[in-house]
């Protein structure tokens, strides 16, 4: 009997919660002996009360999240006949829906959407999945869409890469913007114009350090406002993905492929293609060049195509 078992994100789960766990606390450190110096004065005023008890919603806001992240990410154990979420175990037929794509409330200090998998039971009991604390979370929804949905046996099989020789010379409709006229390549191009001023000015004694922060920095800086700016390709058959900066950076994905295309946002990140493929694979795409008019004219053609487009931002 196949019986499938859930694994947290290295990434998107452990890692994400170390360093915020580990800032949160730090800050709360810092803010901690601020305030014991403060409070070894002779006199000090009611407001210098502040620091302490700042240090202190600090240290709580770090084990908050870490409650909420490891509450909202339980283990799932799933077999044919049942499925534990937890430590609550139910019976595959008392599963009365399932939603295996769209946002679910991801309720921290505030709620906000997380892409996710709702499992409604016959009881009124709803469960959620999000699918960024998993690393295997394409594998529970298989299960859930062949064998409850479907009812047909677990066939897992996952999509293939595409090389882009495969697509030759065939006509191609271009989405794209000019990085040069786009917040994301401002911000980009202007910090390295003056990274590349900076050092000039200072060619005739250039301090080591100083080179090391332009080059480090520089780099980190680049890669970053680089991978916010995607655009995308479309054939017949195919939605292609490219990279203003990372000119071999092509994901190539045949439109049979794909069970859903999601436009969305994510704090301060700008507009994004979201690939969902027909084994639940998915992979988030930030395209800070592309304007709203490109967008919605992709989105057409796209769904002319027979893609599915779900549109949270646009």
């Amino acid at each position: 009997m196949t019986t499938i078992t859930t694994k947290r994100h290295p990434l998107k789960f452990y890692a994400s919660v170390a360093f915020m766990t580990l800032f949160f606390c730090s800050v709360g450190t810092l803010l901690l002996f601020a305030s014991v110096n403060i409070l070894q004065k002779k006199s000090f005023a009611i407001k210098d009360y502040s620091m302490p008890l700042l240090s202190l919603v600090t240290y709580l806001l770090a084990f908050s999240m870490l409650y909420t992240y490891w509450k909202n990410s339980p283990k799932i154990i799933l077999n044919k006949h049942s499925i534990k979420i937890g430590s609550e175990l139910f019976n595959l037929k008392d599963i009365k829906d399932i939603a295996l794509t769209g946002k679910m409330p991801f309720k921290f200090i505030f709620t906000f959407p997380m892409e996710g998998t709702a499992i409604l039971f016959n009881n009124g009991t709803e469960k959620i999945l999000f699918d960024d604390m998993y690393s295997n979370i394409s594998e529970i929804k298989l299960f859930l869409e062949q064998v409850v949905l479907k009812k047909q046996d677990l066939n897992i099989s996952s999509t293939k890469e595409i090389n882009k020789d495969a697509i030759g010379f065939k006509t191609e409709e271009t989405f794209r913007g000019n990085q040069f006229s786009s917040l994301r390549g401002i911000s980009l191009w202007g910090v390295i114009g003056f990274f590349i001023f900076l050092l000039f000015s200072k060619l005739d004694n250039l301090p080591i350090r100083l080179l090391i922060f332009v080059v480090v920095f520089g780099t980190f800086w680049v890669i970053l406002h680089s991978w916010l700016m995607h655009y995308f390709g479309l054939t017949k058959d195919h939605l292609i993905v490219r990279n203003h900066n990372f000119i071999w950076k092509v994901r190539i994905h045949p439109l049979t492929d794909i069970k859903e295309v999601v436009y969305e946002t994510q704090g301060k990140l700008p507009n994004c293609m979201r690939i969902i493929t027909n084994d639940f694979r998915n992979k988030l795409y930030p395209a800070g060049t592309l304007r709203d008019k490109t967008w919605l004219d992709l989105k057409n053609e796209l769904e002319a195509r027979g893609v599915t487009v779900r549109n949270e931002c646009i």
